[in-house]
């Protein structure tokens, strides 16, 4: 553990002029689109002036830590926005979930084709970079099976980065969603009771503490999450968290999200990003459309399917369905099983598909 800090020290000494670098550029973002009024400032505004200047070449650091305790952060106000009746309304989710498995079904075969067929992919990597989610497990899997991984990651990303920033605009353009302003419960650090914050932390924790041996996905926000609505619902803990942390967490994401192009050189991998850029308008157009036909064969609505079915990560997904007041315990649940079923799924139809020859 004690060299484990070391690294993550000398990491930090060597690049934290990137670090405030990111952690500027993103709040210059966050306070223009919150002056604009733009959805989700804090979080898109980042993204998008970090975003900007990787691509122009300028290069920024935001630590694995630091995304994590963010997550953290998160997955408190997450945890305490899930309602009583949670595991009863699971059992009513559960077709709208099988639904979500048949949309990453029906999703990677036209992607694949395109990529393989137009992009000029070879198999392995088109393979990976068609599944709609995972950005890390399928670049990790790209490699280990002879696959490109730099055009992986670059699909994989575009994919993310689009769905974040697409989805909350087109609410607020077709779907009257009026961006409030509002980036949290209320909460403040003045209102704050010391139990009840010492006994958020310290649950929070846990919560991840737990949740990384056990390689739950993304446990920086799930561990601490589930750990908080077990509380929440018994009505053990009732402090919130300060919208000023939700703030600065969301910026810090945001400036993760937009490290994610580092050292890529625009001229040089333009068509690769155009190409994985069209795959990602498709997904997020099949994932619409996939919502709007089980919003017609169920009773849930449909705004809160679009943002389950939607491609992009826990997190970012949340946020907007925390501003849009819909339940948090739906939207994540749908987030998971379509992580869990492309992490497991995509890679045992590969061996599948590999072992026919279907794949070379």
């Amino acid at each position: 553990m004690r060299s484990d800090f070391r690294v993550k020290y000398h990491e930090f000494k060597e690049n934290w002029r990137q670090l405030f670098l990111a952690l500027f550029i993103g709040l210059i973002g966050a306070l223009i689109f919150a002056y604009l009024r733009f959805p989700l400032p804090w979080l898109l505004g980042a993204l998008f002036t970090n975003t900007c200047v990787t691509l122009m070449g300028c290069k920024i650091w935001v630590p694995g830590w630091l995304r994590a305790t963010s997550l953290l952060i998160l997955g408190a106000l997450f945890g305490s926005s899930i309602s009583a009746n949670f595991l009863t309304n699971f059992v009513t989710w559960l077709p709208s979930m099988c639904a979500m498995i048949a949309y990453v079904i029906l999703v990677m075969p036209p992607s694949l084709f395109y990529l393989k067929k137009i992009a000029g992919l070879d198999p392995v990597t088109a393979y990976f970079a068609s599944a709609p989610g995972g950005l890390l497990p399928m670049t990790l899997l790209s490699e280990t099976m002879g696959g490109d991984t730099k055009s992986v990651s670059l699909i994989q990303s575009s994919r993310i980065v689009l769905t974040v920033a697409i989805v909350p605009l087109a609410f607020t353009i077709f779907a009257d969603y009026t961006p409030s302003g509002i980036v949290g419960t209320g909460g403040t650090f003045a209102r704050l009771e010391f139990f009840g914050s010492f006994a958020l932390i310290g649950v929070s924790i846990v919560g991840y503490l737990i949740a990384r041996p056990l390689k739950i996905p993304t446990p920086a926000l799930m561990g601490p999450m589930a750990a908080v609505a077990l509380l929440s619902m018994s009505g053990s803990v009732e402090a919130e968290v300060p919208d000023s942390l939700v703030a600065i967490a969301q910026c810090v994401i945001g400036s993760s999200i937009g490290a994610m192009f580092n050292n890529v050189k625009l001229k040089v991998v333009m068509k690769t990003l155009t190409h994985g850029c069209i795959i990602s308008v498709f997904m997020i157009s099949f994932a619409t459309v996939s919502a709007y036909l089980v919003h017609l064969l169920i009773d849930a609505p449909t705004n809160a399917l679009i943002l389950a079915f939607a491609p992009g990560g826990f997190a970012e997904m949340a946020l907007v369905g925390f501003a849009l007041g819909i339940d948090i315990g739906f939207l994540v649940t749908h987030q998971i099983t379509r992580y869990i079923f492309v992490i497991t799924g995509v890679p045992l139809l590969f061996v599948m598909l590999k072992n026919r020859k279907n794949i070379p």
